[in-house]
């Protein structure tokens, strides 16, 4: 199949008008009119990950996060990321990335989450804006009944396959309605807020926005980016398979030494 047969059965899935202004997902590197017989997924492009799908027999890896977000004014291997775009270049692996349109999609990380906390009556917490059919960013709903947080600590660890998590609030206060953001979506709090939840679980939040919504009353769960978003990569390996009879695999990626003192 070609590159660009491939893209537009992706897209049909997840078009790249759901993704935010900012982003830059879809087709990064490759030619369009090369022929594609199995696809990696991978969180990230990186050399290993690159490597791996080459050695696998991958002719496209698919990513989460885009290698090119910025603007770049070369590329040479004398930093990672460019080191990985000339191995993928030299190996003939295109680049693909969806980002910010699986984010929102109905399908994708944010309802992947919620899905696998086993939540009710699931929503978006911040819908489109422009009407689209996306189904907009973050997800709240409903625990069957309400649990204390260390327990939905607990429950969040083992269904994401998180190697940690930090909580802010009483251990024994119970949790019913949840909201989360995939990655680092911090700045979304107040919308957690105003939909009611008791629990908002995001990556990367900030001093000032941790403090502002432990003011307003939410209990929150601070976890790892990485691990969050890649617990939707499964069911992005299964739409794309679907959508293009391909064989995809999961490329493994060398988790980083974590220590928490």
């Amino acid at each position: 199949m070609k590159l660009c047969d491939v893209v537009s059965l992706i897209e049909k899935r997840m078009p790249l008008t759901w993704s935010e202004e900012w982003d830059n997902s879809g087709l990064l590197v490759g030619d369009p009119d090369s022929d594609i017989v199995k696809a990696g997924i991978a969180l990230d492009v990186t050399e290993e990950t690159v490597l791996k799908a080459t050695r696998s027999g991958c002719q496209l890896l698919v990513t989460h996060h885009p290698i090119i977000f910025r603007p770049l004014k070369n590329i040479i291997p004398d930093r990672p990321a460019g080191k990985a775009m000339v191995v993928a270049i030299k190996n003939g692996l295109s680049l693909y990335a969806a980002h910010t349109n699986w984010d929102s999609s109905p399908e994708g990380v944010n309802f992947t989450l919620a899905e696998l906390l086993g939540l009710d009556e699931i929503e978006p917490l911040a819908p489109p804006a422009d009407g689209s059919s996306s189904r907009g960013m973050g997800a709240v709903g409903e625990l069957m009944m309400p649990m204390p947080l260390d327990t939905v600590m607990k429950l969040i660890k083992e269904r994401w396959c998180l190697s940690s998590c930090t909580g802010y609030g009483s251990r024994s206060a119970m949790i019913r309605k949840i909201a989360l953001g995939g990655g680092s979506c911090g700045d979304m709090w107040p919308k957690a807020a105003e939909k009611g939840a008791s629990l908002f679980v995001t990556a990367d939040m900030s001093y000032h926005n941790r403090q502002d919504a432990l003011n307003c009353g939410l209990k929150l769960l601070d976890v790892d980016h990485g691990e969050m978003e890649r617990a939707s990569l499964p069911r992005l390996k299964s739409i794309i398979e679907k959508e293009t009879g391909l064989i995809v695999e999961l490329i493994s990626e060398t988790e980083r030494e974590k220590f928490i003192l």
